[in-house]
C-alpha cells in the first residue's frame, strides 16, 4: 500500500561521491569480504552513484565496480577503489538516463581469496512512464537488488516536476509501479522515484516522461451540506463539503425549474456557500444541486438534489389556530431526525414551542389572539446540521373592520311597528349583520340573527312590539365568517310619548329623549289630531335639554270637539353629522279621550231684551248626535225637549210663555269614548 506523503514537499538530495585511485596494500591476515551495497543513484545526465557501507576489515587491496548492461553480465570493471574507507563510487558516462544498469562490487584482498564473490546484482532503478491518454500518467520501475536490502525503507516516493525545475513529492508506495492522476491542464511532465535506506543514503531513479500529460478527470464531487433559507432575505443558500480534488476551480449550482436543471451559478473556491439573489424560496420550495468544475475545465457528475424547506400556514379565525405544513428535507447523510417549530410573538425573539419527528411535518398551534403579529419557522436537524424554512408572518383578523356601522334612526311607525335604518360599510370582512332589541332596562336579545344591506343600507321593521308602552332600545352588530363581532353600532332609543288631561282644559305630554345621533338632537316638535283630523302645523316645539321632554297643550280652543286628542313628538337632528344626515324620529301616537265639560246656569230671564234670554248649557267634548235636553216644570211634566246642543229653552211651552218659577232640567250626552253621562238640576224663570 502507498504510503502517503503531504505535497508540495521538495525533495533535495546531495549526492557526495568520492572514489581513491592509488592503491594502498594493507597487510591483514584474512581477506576482505564483499561489502553490502545500499543505494544506487542516477544522476540527470545519466551518471551513477553506487554507496556501500565499509566491510570488516582484512588484507584490504581495493573495491572493483563492475558493470554490464544486462544481470546477468558479463561484468566488466569500471573502475577500482584503493581505499578502504571509501563507502562510493561515481560512474562517469553510465547512460543510466536511458538505460538499465547493473552493477556488482567487490573486494581485492593481498591474501586468499584475491578477489570476493558478488553478494548480489545491482542495478540502477529504471523508471518507465507512459501516457494512456486518459488523464494519468502509469509509472513503473525495478528494484535494485534481487535479494532484499534490510536498512532499507522500503517506502518509494513519486517525485513530479512541475512547473519546471520545481520537484513535488506525489506519493509515497511499497509497489513497483504508480498511477499518477493528472491534475495539470497541458504540461511536459517528468517524474523520478527515490528510496531511502537507513545508512543515510538515498537510490534515485533516471527522470522519465518528457509527454505532454492533461486532466482528463473529472473531480471528486463536493456533496451538499445544506439548503436553507436566509432569514433575513427569504433567499436560498446552498452550502458544501469542499471537494477532496487538489485541481478544484469552481463550484456550479444548478437550480430545477421544470423540467429541466438550470445553471445558475459558478463560484469559485474556496468559497462554500452560495445565496441565490433570485431565489423564491418564501414562495416555493426549491430544488438545487451542484458540480465540481477543475482548472482544465473537467466536471464532476452532479450531485443529488437537496430542497429548500417551504413552510405555509393557514389561520383559522373561528378556531383561532394557525395550522403550519412544510415539506421534509431530503438527502442528508444522516437523514433529518427531527423538526423544530419557532414562534415570535409582536415581533419579539423566536422561542422554540415543539418538535416534531422527521415523519411528521405539520404542526397545530392553538390560542391565537386576534389582532397579534406571529411570526413561525422551522429548522430540520440531524444532529450535526439544520437547514431553517422560510419565515411566515401574519396578524390574525388582518382586515380593516369596518369603517363605520351606524345606526341612523328608530322611528316609530304604528302601534305595533318601529322603522329602523342604519349606514353600514359593508366591507370584506364583514359577512352579515345582526340585530339586538332590548325593552325599557332589560337586556338585549337577538331579533334579526343575520342580515345584509342594501347599498350601503340596513332597513329593517320591527312589528313585534308595543310602542304605546315601551321604549326599545336598538343596535346592530357587523359579524365576520365565524361569528365574531367586529364593530357593534351605537345604541338607538325610541321616544315614548304619554299625554294625561290636567286642569284648566289642558293636556300635559311628556317624553323620554331620542339617542342617539352624530348630530345630537335639536329640538322637539309636537303635532297634535282633533277628532281623527291632524293638523299639518305643529302645535309646538321644545328645545333639547338631555333630560327628556315636556309640553302642555291648551285645548280651550276646541271644546265644542268631541274630545278625541291624540299627539306625537318629531325629534329632529341637529347638525354635525358627519354622514350628512339629517334625521328625524317620531315617538309612538298618545291618545286622550276628554270627558264631557258640561256647564249648565241657573237662572235666566227671557224678557226678549237680548240678556240671557234663553237656558241653554253650555257643553263641550260630546258626541252631538247623543245629546238630549229636557226641561219639567214642578209637576214633572215636560215643557221643553231638544237633541242639538246649539238650541236652548227661550222659557215657553208650545209657543207659550211659561210663568217665572223653578223648573227641572236633566241634560244627557255621550262622551267621545262611548261613556253615557247625565247631569240634573234646577233652574230658575224669572221675568
Amino acid at each position: 500500500m502507498a504510503r502517503k506523503i503531504r505535497k508540495g514537499y521538495l525533495f533535495h538530495t546531495t549526492f557526495l561521491f568520492a572514489c581513491c585511485l592509488l592503491p594502498i596494500a594493507y597487510c591483514f591476515s584474512q581477506a576482505v569480504p564483499t561489502p553490502d551495497v545500499k543505494c544506487v543513484a542516477v544522476f540527470p545526465n545519466g551518471d551513477v552513484t553506487i554507496t556501500w557501507v565499509t566491510p570488516p576489515p582484512g588484507a584490504f587491496v581495493s573495491y572493483h565496480i563492475d558493470t554490464s548492461s544486462f544481470a546477468a553480465g558479463p561484468f566488466t570493471t569500471y573502475t577500482t577503489v584503493p581505499t578502504y574507507s571509501a563507502t562510493s563510487c561515481t560512474h562517469v558516462g553510465a547512460g543510466a538516463n536511458t538505460k538499465r544498469m547493473y552493477y556488482q562490487v567487490l573486494t581485492e584482498s593481498s591474501i586468499s581469496p584475491i578477489l570476493s564473490n558478488p553478494k548480489d546484482v545491482f542495478s540502477t532503478i529504471f523508471l518507465t512512464v507512459t501516457n494512456p491518454g486518459n488523464g494519468t500518467a502509469v509509472l513503473a520501475w525495478n528494484k535494485i537488488s534481487t535479494l532484499p536490502i534490510p536498512t532499507s525503507s522500503g517506502w518509494y516516493k513519486v517525485y513530479r516536476e512541475y512547473p519546471s525545475g520545481v520537484w513535488t513529492l506525489r506519493d509515497s508506495t511499497q509497489t513497483l509501479a504508480y498511477t499518477d492522476v493528472i491534475d495539470i491542464c497541458g504540461f511536459v511532465l517528468n517524474y523520478r522515484i527515490e528510496i531511502a535506506d537507513n545508512t543515510g543514503c538515498t537510490s534515485v531513479s533516471n527522470i522519465a516522461g518528457g509527454g505532454v500529460f492533461s486532466d482528463i478527470t473529472p473531480p471528486a464531487l463536493s456533496p451538499i451540506d445544506t439548503v436553507s433559507v436566509d432569514a433575513a432575505t427569504s433567499q436560498a443558500t446552498i452550502s458544501w463539503i469542499p471537494s477532496p480534488s487538489l485541481d478544484v476551480d469552481s463550484v456550479v449550482i444548478y437550480q430545477f425549474f421544470s423540467p429541466i436543471w438550470n445553471e445558475i451559478a459558478t463560484v469559485p473556491v474556496p468559497t462554500t456557500f452560495y445565496q441565490n439573489p433570485a431565489s423564491n424560496a418564501a414562495n416555493v420550495s426549491e430544488y438545487y444541486r451542484i458540480a465540481v468544475l477543475d482548472s482544465c475545465g473537467n466536471i464532476s457528475p452532479i450531485g443529488i438534489e437537496h430542497k429548500t424547506i417551504y413552510l405555509s400556514v393557514s389561520f383559522n379565525i373561528c378556531a383561532a389556530t394557525a395550522d403550519l405544513i412544510w415539506n421534509k428535507y431530503v438527502n442528508w447523510t444522516p437523514a433529518a431526525s427531527q423538526y423544530e417549530i419557532w414562534k415570535s410573538v409582536n415581533a419579539g425573539p423566536f422561542s422554540l414551542i415543539g418538535t416534531n419527528i422527521s415523519s411528521d411535518t405539520s404542526y397545530l398551534d392553538t390560542g391565537l389572539v386576534l389582532g397579534t403579529p406571529y411570526c413561525y419557522f422551522i429548522r430540520a436537524t440531524n444532529g450535526t446540521k439544520t437547514s431553517s424554512s422560510n419565515r411566515v408572518c401574519f396578524s390574525p383578523n388582518v382586515t380593516q373592520p369596518p369603517a363605520y356601522t351606524y345606526n341612523r334612526f328608530a322611528t316609530v311607525t304604528g302601534d305595533k311597528s318601529i322603522l329602523l335604518k342604519a349606514h353600514v360599510d359593508f366591507s370584506s370582512s364583514v359577512k352579515y349583520y345582526r340585530i339586538h332589541r332590548a325593552t325599557g332596562s332589560g337586556s338585549f336579545s337577538i331579533i334579526i340573527p343575520a342580515t345584509l344591506p342594501t347599498a350601503g343600507t340596513i332597513t329593517y321593521t320591527d312589528n313585534d312590539v308595543n310602542t304605546s308602552t315601551n321604549v326599545y332600545h336598538y343596535k346592530i352588530d357587523a359579524m365576520d365568517s365565524c361569528g365574531h363581532v367586529i364593530e357593534t353600532s351605537s345604541l338607538d332609543t325610541t321616544i315614548l310619548l304619554s299625554a294625561r288631561i290636567a286642569p284648566n282644559l289642558d293636556i300635559n305630554l311628556s317624553w323620554n329623549d331620542y339617542g342617539s345621533w352624530l348630530g345630537s338632537v335639536d329640538h322637539y316638535t309636537v303635532y297634535r289630531s282633533v277628532d281623527g283630523v291632524w293638523d299639518p302645523a305643529p302645535a309646538g316645539t321644545v328645545s333639547f335639554t338631555g333630560n327628556g321632554g315636556s309640553f302642555t297643550d291648551d285645548i280651550a280652543p276646541y271644546l265644542t270637539s268631541k274630545g278625541n286628542f291624540a299627539y306625537y313628538v318629531v325629534a329632529v337632528e341637529g347638525s354635525g353629522n358627519i354622514f350628512g344626515f339629517t334625521d328625524t324620529s317620531a315617538s309612538n301616537v298618545a291618545k286622550v279621550d276628554h270627558y264631557p265639560k258640561i256647564y249648565v246656569p241657573n237662572a235666566f230671564t227671557p224678557n226678549d231684551d237680548g240678556l240671557n234670554d234663553v237656558f241653554i248649557p253650555v257643553i263641550g267634548f260630546i258626541e252631538a248626535a247623543d245629546y238630549s235636553l229636557m226641561i219639567f216644570d214642578r209637576t214633572g211634566t215636560p215643557v221643553f225637549e231638544s237633541i242639538n246642543p246649539a238650541e236652548g229653552w227661550d222659557g215657553k211651552k208650545k209657543g207659550h210663555r211659561c210663568q217665572a218659577g223653578v223648573y227641572m232640567y236633566l241634560v244627557k250626552c255621550k262622551a267621545s269614548n262611548g261613556d253615557d253621562s247625565k247631569i240634573s238640576g234646577t233652574v230658575s224663570l224669572f221675568r
